[in-house]
Parts: structure tokens; sequence; C-alpha cells
């Protein structure tokens, strides 16, 4: 007898399946069979997205919403609630969330896109399971009276895009928090300004995107990275005159991502202390942001800078205001385990004028990392000045391992440069008999 088998199969376990749909899709399996009819009804995890309901008429989402939060089983309390709307009212939304906040709440994610605040129940700061916490677009937390006290002794991760309050408010709650994404805006919906003078993050974390856009500010203070169990950070920033940055080393740092642009050189005097801090980690992109001097910019014109060591790199990317061979040498001098390059230069990227390399000239010695390490190298914007062409044939004569060099030729020039950038590279000898030379065209005819 050919028999459904996995109507056969317990609530928990269906529950457990539909859970990964959105809720539209998990009550819609109640017409499958009898069986089926009030199987969503137990569901511990919601996921509500108004996108899935888009219409002329507004009121048969919020009519959807109303009916699955009443008719449901009260016996299974909701664990994890998942809400996306952009035209419901703060009546409504207040509403839902009064139904679902309670005791049992492990994940709370809130992306909504009203015109004006929302001003959240202040039980959702003292859920003392809660393990998760994302607040997104539209959920501004300046309108408290006071800000309420906040206690979430289980929370590990919290994302807030954008904060509109010093988040310090909230980031004294979380105790055990590990995963944190920050993003300060200048500004909140109403046009008054962030205050945000000085921001310490939690020692106990792991993982921090943190995006600083509040570097008008004449307050703007310090923001403190003493998070010694840090394996991963994406920082972007736009530093001011009274911005600091103090750090602690990160012994245990994975991956770091930084865009941190200045106004001026002597605003970044921060920068050769935050690299130094980095100098475990095992990925290390160096990007810029704006217009504005870069972090290399910084770490050019930095007086006795000298790099740190980089033991356990093995990927480097790095965007550059212009090329500079002894800067990149004295790079790779000091990243001893390195497969992976990846160099950016900014051509026409800059409002300011480019700062020489103040550094030293680098050893005579060929990098041990190019001659026992480096499989990939990847360049990006590239001209073929003398400078660049040199270099190049640099890691294909001492690259004894690479594997894969890849050229990105400018966008700007014409077919004939690049057919003789082609041609010439192509004829360098190589040290390593299994590199592929690449050339990728940005703009090809």
């Amino acid at each position: 007898m050919k028999m459904n088998r996995i109507s056969l199969l317990p609530n928990s376990i269906l529950c457990d399946i539909l859970s990964y749909l959105p809720i539209k899709e998990a009550v819609s399996t109640s017409i499958l069979s009898r069986r089926w009819r009030h199987v969503w009804k137990d569901l511990q995890i919601l996921d509500i997205d108004d996108r899935l309901f888009w219409s002329r008429r507004r009121y048969r989402f919020d009519s959807y919403v109303n009916a699955i939060l009443t008719q449901r089983n009260a016996d299974y309390p909701i664990q994890n609630f998942r809400l996306t709307s952009h035209e419901s009212s703060e009546d409504l939304i207040l509403t839902w969330l009064d139904a679902v906040i309670g005791p049992h709440l492990q994940e709370l994610y809130l992306r909504i896109g009203l015109m004006r605040a929302i001003k959240l129940p202040e039980s959702i700061f003292t859920c003392v399971l809660l393990k998760s916490l994302v607040l997104r677009h539209g959920i501004y937390l300046d309108n408290y009276p006071e800000f309420p006290n906040v206690y979430l002794p289980s929370l590990k991760n919290l994302h807030l895009d954008p904060v509109d309050v010093d988040p310090s408010k909230l980031l004294s709650g979380c105790p055990v928090l590990e995963n944190l994404k920050l993003i300060l805006q200048n500004t909140t919906r109403e046009g008054s300004y962030v205050y945000a003078p000085t921001i310490q993050m939690p020692r106990t974390l792991k993982s921090l995107t943190f995006e600083d856009y509040t570097s008008l500010m004449e307050e703007i203070g310090v923001r403190k990275l003493y998070t010694p169990f840090l394996e991963y950070l994406r920082m972007t920033t736009v530093a001011s005159p009274k911005l600091q940055v103090s750090v602690i080393n990160f012994p245990n740092m994975v991956e770091a991502h930084l865009e941190i642009c200045h106004e001026r050189v002597e605003h970044g005097v921060w920068v050769p202390k935050l690299l130094q801090a980095l100098r475990e980690t095992k990925l290390l992109a160096l990007k810029y942001a704006t217009t504005q001097l870069s972090f290399t910019q910084c770490l050019f014109s930095a007086p006795a800078f000298e790099f740190p060591e980089f033991h356990r790199l093995l990927k480097l990317e790095v965007h550059l205001p212009c090329f500079n061979t002894n800067f990149l040498l004295n790079f790779l001098h000091n990243c001893h385990v390195l497969e992976a390059l990846v160099i950016h230069i900014l051509r026409g990227h800059y409002s300011h004028p480019v700062e020489e390399y103040n550094g030293p000239t680098p050893p005579t010695m060929v990098p041990n990392c190019v001659t026992s390490y480096l499989k990939s190298f990847e360049f990006g914007e590239y001209q073929d000045t003398a400078d660049e062409h040199e270099f190049i044939a640099y890691l294909l004569q001492r690259g004894l391992v690479l594997k894969n060099l890849t050229i990105h030729l400018e966008s700007n020039l014409d077919q004939e440069t690049k057919y003789n950038i082609v041609k010439g590279l192509s004829a360098i000898p190589k040290g390593s008999t299994i590199c592929q030379l690449n050339f990728i065209d940005q703009n090809p005819i």
C-alpha cells in the first residue's frame, strides 16, 4: 500500500520542517489534507514578510497577521519571530509584538518601514531567554523619555541598523554578547545629532561590524575595542580630528576588513596602532569608502612607521592611493606565509593630493612568502607604468609556487595599448612552471 509517509511524522517534526518556510507558505499546507489542517498552529517560529502580500488592498496583510496570531496554539509559545512590514500602522505592530514577546522568546527580527519612529515595548529589553535581537530600518530608540533598563543575560547576537542613541545604554545590559553589528548615523530621522562620545565594545565579542558616520560631530571622542576574543572585524569610519580608536591586541583574529577614511592625514594617528593589534589575523583587507584619504594613505605618511610581523596572514587585499613598490615589498617582507595578494590602485578617487611613501627602502632579499607561499596575485586597474611592470616581472620571476596571476586592465586604455601590455607581460620568464597568467579587460569592445 502506497502511503504519504511524511504525514505519518509527529507534529513536532512537521513543525520543524514548516519553520523553514515563510508563514504564508507554511499556513497554505493546511489545505493538503485533514492531517495538515492544524499543524501550522503549533509553529514556534514565525517569519512574516509583507512583501509576499503586496497588493492594492493593504488590509489583506494586516488581517492575515491578525488571524495567524489569534488562531495559533497558545500551548506552544513563540520562540523566534521575524517581522518585515513597510505600511502597517504603529498600533497594529505594537499589538503584534505584545502577542509574541514573552519569557520564551529567543530570537526577534524587526524591519519596520514607517514614516515616523516607533517606540518598542520596553519588555523587549528584559527578555531573559532572548539570544538574538535585530532592529533594522524604521526602529528608532531615541523617543523614550528615559531609556528603559536593559537586561538581556542570554543575548549573543545584536544587530542595530541604524542606531540613533548612544549604544552604550544597550551594550551595558548584554553581558554575554558575541556578535554585534552597529551602524551609527550622523543624525536621527528628526534631524537631531546622535551623541555618542565614548563607546566601549563588550569584552565578550567574537564578531564586530561597526560603521560609524558620526565623524562630523564635535563631541565625538573614543571608540574602545577592548575585545580580546574578537575573531572577525569589519570597521568603516570617517575619522575626525577628535576621534580616537583605542585597542588592545586581538590574538584570536581571523578576518579583518577596514574602510577608514580621513579628511587629513593627522586625523589617523591611531591607524598604525590598529594595524599592529591585528597582526595575528589570517585575512586582512585595507579598503577605501569615500574620496577622502584612505587607511593606506595614513600608513604612507606615518612617521617612523614599521609594519608589524604577520605570522599567520594568508590573504591580503589592499587599496593604494598610488602604486609604490617599496611600500608593497616592505609589507610582503612582514607577511611570512602569505598565499594570496590583491591590490587595487585608486586612480581618480582622491580629492586630496597623494602623499609620498615615507617608509624605508626594503631589504634586497626576496620576501620569503614570494618564493615559498604566494600562490595567487591579482592586480586591479593596471596601467603598465614602469613601476607596475617591474613589480609584475618581479613576482613572475621570483614566485616559485605561483599558480595564478590575474591582471585587470585599466578601463581607459585603448585596445592597442592593451594588446601591447598582454604581449609584453606574457613574454616575461616565469619562476613557476604551473603559473597561469590571466588578463581581464574592464571595458572590452
